[in-house]
């Protein structure tokens, strides 16, 4: 499903403004949406749709996951990463049973974590503010859902 131009309007416009945390929880609105339209496309019995969600889901995985330094993020980094492995297997498996049930797990769990990841974002009043990192990061996933967020020149 085609994101509509408000919709591309405003994820630019929170994008542009987003610290790298910021940028984070909005790979997780993607993910949580992604994992809401597989959930409706299988109530549906739409079955192109649901592949097309999961396989753009599997992506914007890949993005947080690919993200992560292991090398400097310590435990924390290894506990993300096995989260999303298995959050992967999990979206997998309720692709290859069409199961609501699970993919509604999955959805709970990730905005279990996007939470923490606000708590984290937000604002201290002793600390100065952090440096906005390129939004490029951010097309890969995006540009996969087939929307017109892969032709946008972001810059930060």
């Amino acid at each position: 499903m085609k994101k509509s131009q408000t919709e591309l309007n405003y994820l630019r416009a929170a994008a542009q403004d987003a610290t790298s945390i910021g940028l984070v929880i909005i790979l997780y609105d993607l993910l949580i949406h992604d994992l809401e339209q597989a959930t409706i496309a299988l109530a549906n019995r739409d079955i192109e749709r649901r592949t097309a969600e999961i396989k753009h889901s599997f992506l914007v995985l890949q993005q947080l996951q690919g993200s992560l330094d292991t090398e400097n993020g310590g435990e924390s980094a290894k506990h993300l990463s096995a989260f999303y492995s298995e959050l992967r297997a999990k979206i997998f498996e309720a692709h290859l049973k069409a199961s609501p049930e699970i993919l509604k797990k999955q959805i709970e769990s990730v905005l279990d974590v996007r939470q923490a990841w606000q708590q984290v974002d937000k604002p201290s009043l002793d600390k100065s503010p952090e440096p906005v990192p390129s939004v490029q990061s951010l097309q890969p996933a995006m540009a996969a859902s087939g929307d017109e967020v892969a032709s946008m020149n972001w810059t930060a």
